[in-house]
């Protein structure tokens, strides 16, 4: 009878560990959707945006990177260590966020605006036409309230990632060359320089299929410098 209740016991404790297993698989599969508004919600967002927002002092010359984790992750004050550079990169923004603190980056006043945004609005699941429009917007506002800031788009980098597939990377790249135009600001086709053969992220570049790594973000600073530098 011992034997049973052991037997008993180990059902039951399979038993237990299956409902429970099927119930955060439930309640993962009914989470709502991220949405492309979160982002200003989380922590890390709002600390890096109020840092920003109180440290927006003027300065002569001022070269200023703006995007998401793949221009935070960087720094841009060792590679052109005599030159004036801020660094207003937030890990996980997309356009929204943009919108939402650009009022910090157009305080600055600076003479070049280096923009590279958009992949996350992709994995926010947002649509490419809105993400188009938000960028329009950021450059538009930009142009308006600090008429004198030298602006560069970036095109957005290709990945190996199936959550930012590059087919809508390529639709938004497209649309970005028309916009420039439109906005007349200069473009950078950043996206080319990082291209295999397959004309996916090469993985030389990067440790996880979206951002660079040592080596991709030396071949992306590299290309940048004649348009940093240019007087």
């Amino acid at each position: 009878s011992n034997l049973n209740m052991k037997k008993k016991f180990i059902i039951f404790v399979i038993i237990l560990f299956a409902v429970l297993v099927a119930g955060r698989l439930f309640q993962a599969s009914s989470a709502p959707p991220r949405k492309p508004e979160d982002i200003i919600k989380s922590a890390y967002y709002k600390i890096k945006a109020s840092i920003y927002e109180n440290m927006s002092t003027q300065n002569k010359n001022l070269i200023v990177f703006l995007g998401d984790s793949l221009t935070d992750y960087v720094q841009f004050n060792e590679f052109f260590p005599d030159l004036n550079t801020r660094n207003r990169g937030i890990a996980g923004d997309n356009t929204l966020g943009v919108l939402n603190r650009l009022d910090a980056v157009i305080n600055l006043k600076p003479e070049k605006l280096f923009l590279l945004i958009g992949t996350n609005d992709i994995a926010y699941g947002m649509k490419p036409e809105q993400t188009i429009l938000n960028i329009k917007e950021i450059l538009e506002r930009v142009k308006k309230n600090s008429e004198n800031t030298k602006i560069y788009l970036e095109t957005l980098f290709p990945t190996r990632f199936n959550t930012r597939p590059n087919e809508i990377i390529n639709e938004i790249n497209a649309k970005l060359i028309e916009v420039a135009k439109e906005i007349n600001c200069e473009l950078i086709n950043t996206h080319e320089i990082f291209l295999d053969e397959k004309n996916e992220l090469a993985e030389k570049y990067t440790i996880d299929g979206l951002h660079l790594n040592g080596a991709g973000v030396l071949h992306w600073l590299e290309f940048l410098t004649p348009y940093v530098r240019s007087k």
